[in-house]
């Protein structure tokens, strides 16, 4: 949850106020023109990081930065400032063993995973859970804005292999996910977290190829305060090709998170997370295209009406329509399924349709003589701000790539910059984006460290997309990941606090 500093609200603001025969409705126009709502850093941020680790093997690490150089509420004279603290939440109910299930009241009061006290300094934490469990990642004070956390798993095992990560994220009432499947040998894992002290409901609506799915147990679903939740995809919508998931809340807010894990029989196919894709609208971007691999667009449109959309690629060259896939129908209600051909150079695409739709981008990587790995990249929001990527692998074979997409028609300028691991800026490297094209950065490590840390900073806020792909291969196949960057919350919207009660009018007498 994210909030702001609230020092109180206009009186009588939304409330009717009938004297005689006069009534006022809301705050008289002077009251709102004169004190307009102000642009303020937030004084608290809340991200939920899904379901780190949960397996024996595997390099499982989880990243936290506060970005440099932000604008922070002033604290109260004497007051200490509070550190930014990374603690797990309860453990999900366990039919077979209810001992074992995590108390959300013990698990709050337990010590945290880690605390920062610095703002600009990227912490990477290694974690080692078998249970696999949710964190809470908490920034108060001056330590709240632009709070951004990630995390990251590695598994090169012979039943089980593929690179995902996952940006952590804010609870919110709305979020929508285009992909997963409930084949045989296709696993998707529903993960709602609640980092608040109050219980949350959610409802989860469903949707496949052939339209709504009416699954049992997906409405009124209850998640616990400091808990999490987990819904298997499989057990909701068996034998669903593609899928697409809204879970919207009716009480409280939550995370939420789809995990992917894929086999055929008993050979691993790769593993990922679903990004979360915007809600459904008009105009659509969607980062992170690779180069190669099988690649399929993935779009739902959940409304009454067919939607017709308009695709375009975001080239290394500029934006173009691709032959025999630049009008695209979908039906009603339904998931559409399209192979993509978006050329040997990494894009980005752009969805225009006159219904709203949302999507993603399903990619399978796989190598001669070695099994596949699987990745998802989603609609995204432009940057609105400096954006980071904190653990973008870097060693051992495994190479880390931005691949940054203009959205305006003029050029747009970013710069890259890396930190080292005391946040200074190691380097720093301006982009030029021509118009509506996708432009690769390979990114460095600093030192002998493991992953790279860079900020993505904007020229201008709403000009960029951006995601990043990891990719390489060992002796059992191929590894890619792709994940969408999110720009962390800096400064809120705040009404400006009114003294005094507005002039209220004298009685009418009656005649």
């Amino acid at each position: 949850m994210i909030s702001a500093r609230w020092a109180g609200l206009a009186a009588g603001a939304g409330v009717a106020v009938v004297v005689g025969g006069a009534t006022l409705i809301g705050p008289p126009g002077s009251i709102v023109d004169d004190h307009p709502e102000v642009r303020e850093p937030v004084v608290r941020s809340s991200l939920v990081c899904p379901y780190v680790d949960g397996e024996d093997a595997g390099s499982a690490e989880l990243g936290v930065l506060a970005l440099p150089g932000v604008d922070a509420a002033e604290s109260a004279e004497g007051a200490e400032q509070p550190p930014i603290t990374v603690r797990a939440l309860a453990l999900p109910p366990d039919p077979e063993n209810p001992e074992a299930t995590g108390d959300p009241a013990a698990e709050a009061a337990s010590e945290p995973l880690v605390s920062i006290a610095e703002r600009g300094v990227p912490t990477i934490t290694p974690v080692e859970t078998g249970a696999g469990t949710s964190y809470a990642v908490t920034g108060q004070g001056a330590l709240a804005p632009g709070l951004a956390a990630e995390q990251s798993l590695l598994l090169q095992e012979v039943d089980l292999r593929g690179v995902s990560t996952a940006a952590c994220t804010a609870p919110r009432r709305e979020h929508w996910f285009v992909g997963a499947s409930a084949e045989v040998g296709r696993r998707g894992r529903l993960v709602l977290s609640n980092p608040t002290d109050v219980p949350a409901v959610v409802d989860v609506e469903l949707w496949d190829e052939a339209g709504v799915i009416d699954a049992p147990g997906t409405q009124d679903v209850g998640v616990p305060a400091r808990s999490q939740r987990i819904m298997l995809l499989d057990a909701l919508a068996a034998g669903s090709v593609t899928t697409a998931v809204h879970v919207q809340s009716s009480q409280g807010r939550v995370t939420a998170a789809l995990e992917v894990r894929e086999t055929e029989e008993i050979t691993p196919q790769g593993m990922t997370y679903v990004p979360a894709a915007v809600a459904p609208r008009r105009d659509l971007w969607i980062p992170g295209v690779p180069g190669s691999g099988q690649r399929s667009l993935r779009i739902v449109a959940p409304g009454n009406t067919d939607a017709i959309v308009q695709l375009q690629v975001l080239g290394v060259d500029g934006a173009y329509s691709p032959v025999d896939q630049d009008v695209v129908t979908v039906t009603a209600g339904t998931v559409t399924d399209i192979p993509l051909d978006s050329g040997t150079d990494p894009a980005g695409i752009r969805l225009q349709s006159d219904e709203p739709i949302t999507g993603s981008i399903r990619v399978v990587q796989a190598t001669d003589g070695g099994g596949p790995d699987v990745a998802y990249t989603s609609a995204s929001e432009p940057l609105t701000g400096p954006t980071p990527a904190l653990l973008s692998r870097a060693a051992s074979g495994i190479a880390s790539t931005l691949l940054l997409s203009s959205t305006v028609q003029t050029t747009a300028r970013v710069t890259v910059q890396t930190l080292a691991a005391d946040g200074t800026v190691a380097a720093e490297t301006p982009m030029e984006l021509p118009p509506g094209a996708t432009v690769p950065v390979p990114l460095t490590a600093v030192g002998d460290a493991a992953n790279a840390t860079v900020v993505v900073v904007p020229e201008a806020p709403g000009s960029v997309v951006a995601a990043r792909q990891i990719s390489g291969a060992d002796d059992d196949g191929a590894l890619l990941d792709l994940m969408p960057l999110v720009s962390p919350t800096i400064e809120v919207d705040v009404p400006e606090v009114v003294g005094e009660l507005p002039d209220v009018p004298e009685p009418v007498e009656s005649p």
